[in-house]
């Protein structure tokens, strides 16, 4: 079966249509009328025909009977009215034309046409079923040769009248079949559409349930009908999505993230919206995914994060005191992650800011986006700018093919951690304070800018107040920054701490330096405890790797504390160095990078200091 039937209620008109396709492969032709004609469009759309072309009273059943088919009329021809009309007139008997309003009226034009003025009479037929009536109408208005279709013409032969058919021509034919062959083409750039479509929602990982305003079900994808059949009771769960559905059309709004319970350990999150056209609601579409899977995309999303480095390591957990001053700060911190506000992390270098950096940003709403950690410090400022802000192809020499988003674009939708911020250039500033203002970013290069939602945590072991006193820091700046504060304590006003950090890094270096020390004796400790830890934390945990690895006994022992400790017991008060003090400062720092081979790192770690402190005195030292 073709793709296109021809359901012909005239053997002629079939007849002539076979002729005329001869070769040709994408129309068949089917001689059948009336209830007939009906039946043969059914067998054939059954057996694959997408477009069906019929004529007449036939057409007209099909119609109704098939309304969702598409269907061609054969339009009679001005030709086939002519034919059908001068074949009448040469019965010499009077004229009646019986057929729909284009008929009668083309039969007017040609007896115009022709110069014969009212030599016939005219009877429109609205309704194919009226044609009957038409017939009759005809007779008593003194017709005996009856004009018209197919049925007309049988109908008028039975009542004893002469009936001439109007039989369609090449020109008619021709006509509705290259119609048909426009709607074939038409109906398949459709199906195109339609399988794509379903390509589509059949590709995504999450289900997809579609209804029209009627509640009917437009589309559901496999993955729909996977989870629904979960629930071993498909028609309840699709009801009920169907129901909240109807709920979002009805107040023409969204839901999103609803957890819904299908059945025991089938829970699904679902998204339900309304879909809305030229202001009127004409159906909704609900997407699900499986709770477990949606964790499982989020966890994999963090392991992702944390690849690339932007997730939170600590939580407020791993930040643990004795000391009323450090729980106070504590305290703050969690008060303040609350807020979405920038945050100043204030305290000498080594004393844990990172980690309440890392623990705000978990404690807070957006715990589930990136944590970008930036060390101001430690980057040079031309390399900073580009790395901050990013930058397109061509921005200077040696850009990156394509461009490079910068640190503040990789922060969207989370935090970023701007530390050692007392460091920054004046010119670097400037922008930080636009992009707290605007939340929009210009990468270098481009004119373009880019909206950001972000959070700043910035961080300083300088007097920020001071520095813009002296003019040294944007006062603008500051008070943009100084929102939310958190002092943390030095490690000298909190050595109720000590023994427990102790204890925490033997452990540590035990599993990093597989060694088995126990703990530390009570006079080590004490002289640990009389130290006062100008390089607080990191300093105390670079004593203990030091210790871990040269105590040869089970407890690190008073002597062995004191030979790590003699140098820097000799060191004045860090508030009070000496011009002497520095210079054997900048010795040691020339020792440390002489046994460290230029490993600035390393160094950093042999003097017991940050890496940020080490760049800072070596940049003073020049």
């Amino acid at each position: 079966m073709s793709d296109i039937v021809f359901i012909s209620p005239s053997r002629e008109a079939a007849a002539l249509a076979v002729r005329m396709t001869a070769g040709q492969n994408d129309i068949t032709i089917v001689a059948a009328r009336l209830q007939e004609g009906v039946k043969a469009a059914r067998a054939a759309v059954e057996n694959g025909a997408r477009v069906l072309v019929s004529r007449g009273f036939t057409h007209y059943m099909i119609s109704e009977k098939m309304p969702h088919i598409p269907l061609v009329e054969v339009e009679f021809s001005g030709y086939d009215i002519l034919r059908a009309y001068l074949e009448a007139r040469q019965t010499g008997k009077p004229i009646a034309i019986v057929d729909s309003s284009a008929i009668v009226e083309g039969a007017a034009s040609i007896e115009d046409i022709l110069g014969i003025a009212e030599q016939s009479v005219k009877v429109i037929i609205d309704n194919y079923q009226d044609y009957t009536l038409g017939i009759e109408r005809a007779a008593a208005a003194g017709a005996v040769c009856i004009v018209g279709n197919q049925a007309v013409g049988q109908q008028a032969t039975a009542r004893g009248l002469c009936g001439i058919v109007i039989s369609s021509g090449q020109e008619a034919l021709n006509r509705a079949f290259m119609t048909a062959r426009h709607l074939l083409a038409v109906e398949r750039l459709r199906d195109a559409n339609v399988q794509q479509i379903e390509t589509i929602i059949n590709s995504v990982d999450y289900g997809i349930l579609a209804i029209n305003k009627e509640a009917g079900i437009t589309a559901v994808n496999s993955e729909a009908e996977r989870i629904l059949s979960l629930a071993r009771a498909d028609s309840a769960a699709k009801e009920n999505l169907i129901a909240r559905l109807r709920q979002c059309m009805a107040a023409g709004d969204r839901q999103f993230g609803v957890i819904e319970k299908f059945a025991p350990g089938v829970e699904v999150v679902a998204n339900y919206q309304s879909i809305i056209s030229n202001g009127e609601v004409i159906g909704g579409v609900a997407t699900l995914q499986e709770l477990r899977h949606f964790q499982a995309v989020e966890r994999k999303t963090r392991e992702e994060l944390a690849r690339r480095g932007r997730v939170a390591k600590y939580n407020f957990f791993d930040i643990k005191s004795a000391s009323p001053a450090m729980l106070t700060a504590i305290a703050d911190a969690k008060h303040f992650a609350k807020y979405d506000a920038t945050v100043l992390v204030l305290g000498e270098t080594g004393v844990g800011k990172e980690y309440f950096a890392h623990a705000i940003h978990l404690a807070s709403s957006r715990k589930n986006g990136p944590f970008v950690v930036v060390n101001c410090a430690a980057i040079p400022e031309n390399i900073l700018e580009s790395e901050l802000f990013g930058y397109t192809e061509g921005a200077f020499t040696g850009a990156k093919k394509g461009g490079k988003t910068g640190l503040f674009e990789q922060a969207h939708g989370g935090t970023i951690f701007l530390d050692e911020i007392g460091e920054m250039s004046e010119n670097l500033q400037a922008r930080l304070l636009r992009v707290l203002q605007e939340h929009e970013v210009y990468r270098l290069g481009d004119e373009r800018v880019t909206p950001i939602d972000i959070r700043v945590i910035a961080a300083t072991n300088r007097d920020l107040h001071e520095m813009v006193q002296k003019g040294r820091f944007r006062e603008d700046l500051y008070y943009r920054l100084d929102v939310l504060t958190v002092e943390i304590p030095a490690l000298r006003e909190r050595k109720e701490d000590i023994q427990a950090f102790v204890q925490l890094f033997i452990a540590e270096f035990n599993a990093q330096y597989r060694t088995s020390v126990e703990g530390i004796a009570p006079a080590g400790l004490q002289q640990l405890q009389q130290y006062d830890w100008p390089g607080n934390i990191r300093e105390l945990h670079n004593i203990i790797g030091r210790l871990s690895a040269q105590t040869a006994d089970a407890t690190i022992s008073e002597s062995d504390v004191k030979r790590v400790l003699k140098y820097r017991l000799r060191q004045p008060p860090a508030q009070a160095v000496s011009p002497a003090a520095r210079s054997v400062d900048a010795a040691a720092i020339r020792e440390a990078l002489v046994k460290t081979g230029g490993n600035k790192q390393k160094a950093a770690e042999l003097l017991g200091i940050g890496r940020a402190t080490l760049w800072r005195k070596l940049k003073n030292m020049d």
